[in-house]
């Protein structure tokens, strides 16, 4: 696996014409009768972390290795407790019961290079789905994140502890 070093630049939603994928992780969203603890409807997030290699199949990176991802942005659209986010080009599902998000789909995932520059190189990383076994993210509105670490697999298995903040200035991005 070749982990791309970039920053997505996300277009409003809808707004691009460009195509939107999905890609399928084992991540499911659970029946919710909770109501959400916040409305994440038209905002916009980021998030950083530390990627954890946990298998082989990793071009370039064995199991152990530790790298550090680069901000993506995230945007979110809320019908109740049902939520659809875009990142760059991806879709990913996700479901809000109180204040734990559950995540399904995936999106390719990028890491700073040795000098810590993230820059995006087309054709040069790997798509990665959200896995079952670390699909939920907590959401905290009083401190403004969500944490949480999140199971992903592309050609190798990866652990991701991640926080998102919101993006306070969308029209700097």
């Amino acid at each position: 696996m070749r982990w791309i070093v970039c920053i997505s630049i996300v277009c409003t939603l809808g707004s691009c014409g460009e195509d939107v994928y999905f890609i399928p992780g084992t991540g499911t969203l659970p029946d919710c009768n909770e109501a959400p603890v916040t409305n994440l409807d038209g905002t916009l997030w980021f998030n950083q972390g530390t990627l954890s290699i946990e298998s082989e199949g990793c071009e370039d990176y064995a199991p152990g290795a530790v790298l550090q991802s680069c901000p993506e942005n995230w945007a979110f659209t809320q019908d109740g407790n049902d939520i659809d986010i875009i990142v760059d080009e991806y879709q990913v599902k996700g479901r809000l019961c109180g204040d734990q998000l559950y995540l399904e789909g995936g999106w390719w995932l990028s890491v700073a290079n040795d000098m810590g520059q993230c820059w995006y190189e087309d054709g040069d990383g790997d798509d990665v789905g959200i896995q079952s076994e670390g699909n939920v993210l907590t959401v905290s509105p009083e401190d403004q994140e969500m944490t949480g670490t999140l199971v992903v697999r592309g050609q190798c298995s990866v652990e991701y502890d991640v926080t998102f903040r919101p993006v306070q200035d969308p029209s700097l991005l």
